[in-house]
C-alpha cells in the first residue's frame, strides 16, 4: 500500500508514462482516454489540496468507473480503468499545482532562505509529453527556466533553456524585463542537461 503524497504522485505519474503513449497510435483510443482523464479530474474538482487529493485517491476508488459508465466511450473494452484512474489523479494533481503555483512557490522560497540555500526550485512539472523546471537563485533571482517536449507528430523530443529575472523576494516573474539569457534550443538531452549546469554555474557565481 501506498504510503505518502510522494510515493503517491510517482504513482500517478507513472500511470501517465504507461497510458498515453502505448495510445498514441490510435487516435480514437488515446481521443477517449484524454476525454476520461478530464472527466474525472472535474469530478475532482472538489479537491484543492494536496493532502485531499491523497484522501480521495484513498477513499474514491470507483471514481474512473463511476464517469466512464456515465460517458459509455466506444473503446471502454480495452481501456486500463486503474491506469485511467491514476492518470486522472496525477492530472488533478497538476491543475492543484497551478492554481496554488504562486502560494507554492512563495512557500518554497521563505523556506530556501531559511535553511540558507543557494537554489530552489519554484515550479517544477513532468508529463509523458515533457517537462518544465523553474529554478532561482535565492539571492538575486535569477533563475532558470528549463523545458522539454515530444510532439504526438514528432515524437523526437525538444529541449529548452532561458535564464529570467524573477523578484527575489516573492519569485514573482518579472515580465517586463528581458531574459538574461535568450531561449535556445537543444537536440538531446545531454546537451540540455549539461547546458543547464553551465548556466547554474554562470549566473551563480559571483552572487553568493
Amino acid at each position: 500500500m501506498v504510503a505518502d503524497l510522494e510515493e503517491a504522485v510517482a504513482t500517478w505519474r507513472r500511470a501517465e508514462a504507461r497510458v498515453y503513449p502505448s495510445v498514441m497510435m490510435n487516435a480514437a483510443l488515446y481521443e477517449q482516454y484524454v476525454t476520461a482523464v478530464r472527466a474525472i479530474a472535474e469530478e475532482l474538482g472538489d479537491v484543492h489540496t494536496d493532502e485531499e487529493l491523497f484522501v480521495a485517491w484513498r477513499e474514491r476508488r470507483d471514481i474512473a468507473l463511476e464517469v466512464v459508465s456515465r460517458s459509455s466511450p466506444s473503446m471502454r473494452s480495452v481501456m486500463d480503468l486503474s491506469a485511467l484512474r491514476d492518470a486522472a489523479f496525477a492530472h488533478r494533481h497538476r491543475q492543484i499545482t497551478r492554481e496554488r503555483g504562486k502560494e507554492i512557490a512563495r512557500e518554497r522560497l521563505e523556506r530556501a532562505k531559511r535553511e540558507r540555500q543557494e537554489w530552489v526550485v519554484l515550479f517544477e512539472d513532468v508529463t509523458p509529453f515533457g517537462s518544465e523546471r523553474l529554478e532561482m537563485h535565492t539571492r538575486t533571482g535569477r533563475a532558470l527556466h528549463a523545458s522539454s517536449k515530444t510532439e504526438l507528430d514528432r515524437p523526437r523530443p525538444t529541449f529548452d533553456l532561458e535564464v529570467v529575472q524573477l523578484d527575489p523576494e516573492t519569485g514573482a516573474w518579472l515580465v517586463d524585463q528581458p531574459p538574461l539569457m535568450p531561449s535556445e534550443r537543444y537536440d538531446t538531452h545531454e546537451e540540455w542537461q549539461a547546458r543547464t549546469d553551465q548556466a547554474r554555474a554562470t549566473f551563480g557565481e559571483g552572487a553568493t
